[in-house]
């Protein structure tokens, strides 16, 4: 049920990216990245390998749809890498509502942040220093703005769906701690 969840939370925000966001005329060609916070809400709740792979699966699915303008392969390395990150680093026991929201902005100012970093590195002419400085903050800042009609539906759904495979505490996909002389997966 766990899986089934996040896939159509995450196929959901990708369809929306896709049809209507994308499609929007914005200011400076930015829009918010609605995946990124779909991955991000995932994350907070599973284990970094099942976040990893929901990032994969949801950047490889935004790479692939139109109107796709560049490599196939950079979303799905930003969100595999955000979805770990964010899953690792981010669940903390007794989080408030500024802590989920934090961390959200974190995975969006770093994915679009190494979407300009790596489309410099491959050579897209459209990417620069200049475009960069703009279109970075502004995203992030984009995405933190519709953050709250993302983070906390997307929240409340898994509670509701799956209480228990959405646990707050712990990993609920993973062996939890035994005690005695090991440290877990949690290292």
């Amino acid at each position: 049920m766990k899986g089934a969840v996040t896939a159509l939370l995450v196929a959901a925000a990708v369809l929306a990216q896709a049809a209507l966001v994308n499609r929007l005329p914005l200011p400076w060609g930015v829009g918010p990245d609605l995946v990124v916070l779909a991955v991000a809400a995932t994350a907070l709740r599973s284990g970094p390998a099942g976040a990893a792979a929901t990032g994969f699966c949801a950047g490889l699915a935004v790479d692939l749809l139109p109107p796709a303008d560049h490599e196939a392969g950079r979303y799905a390395l930003l969100y595999c890498l955000a979805g770990y990150l964010v899953s690792r680093y981010g669940r903390v026991e007794g989080r408030g509502r500024a802590r989920v929201y934090g961390t959200a902005a974190v995975a969006a100012l770093g994915t679009a942040a190494g979407f300009a970093l790596l489309g410099a590195g491959l050579g897209d002419p459209r990417v620069g220093l200049a475009a960069a400085a703009v279109a970075v903050p502004l995203s992030a800042a984009e995405t933190m703005l519709v953050s709250p009609l993302v983070l906390a539906p997307a929240g409340r759904i898994m509670r509701a769906v799956a209480p228990d495979a959405y646990a707050e505490g712990g990993y609920p996909d993973l062996p939890a701690f035994s005690g005695g002389g090991t440290r877990g997966w949690r290292g």
